[in-house]
């Protein structure tokens, strides 16, 4: 009887695991798709002024790991320092990428920024293209086989 407790436990516990990676894979499509609508707004609505920036991040109401990006944004408004250290879905070069668009936002003539803008945007969408096929690719597949090598350890030790 203990011996089948242990083993639906051990399903359970491969099973919130692989989930949580899903949810990781997930969150970072969420977070590309968030930072191009983002910055589509941004592009259109706040015409580059440094201090329309702060009320502008005030007012995005966002989930999850952008909500960090968002705080973190308004720390380098108010404070000139940026870390993205918390945001835990993005590798090295996303980081490097959200550094590059924060650090230049707003500092610019509206052509010049529509430009780099524009620019940011074609980066992100790249991004996002990958982060969808991830998603779309990765996530069954690691649920699928999560579940199989749990019933598969199960039933070795039965």
């Amino acid at each position: 009887m203990i011996k089948w407790i242990l083993i639906i436990v051990l399903i359970v516990v491969i099973m919130l695991i692989a989930y949580s990676v899903s949810e990781q894979i997930k969150d970072k499509y969420d977070f590309f798709n968030n930072l191009k609508l983002f910055l589509n707004q941004f592009k259109i609505n706040v015409s580059f002024r440094q201090e329309k920036i702060n009320e502008f991040l005030q007012k995005n109401n966002s989930k999850k790991q952008f909500k960090l990006f968002i705080e973190e944004y308004s720390n380098f408004l108010k404070t000139g320092e940026l870390n993205l250290e918390k945001i835990k879905v993005l590798d090295d070069d996303d980081k490097d990428i959200l550094q590059d668009i924060v650090k230049n936002v707003g500092k610019y003539d509206a052509k010049n920024e529509i430009n780099q803008m524009d620019s940011f945007l074609a980066t992100v969408d790249v991004k996002l293209v990958k982060a969808n096929e991830d998603k779309n690719k990765l996530c069954p597949m690691i649920i699928k086989l999560s579940l199989l090598f749990a019933i598969g350890l199960a039933i070795l030790l039965i």
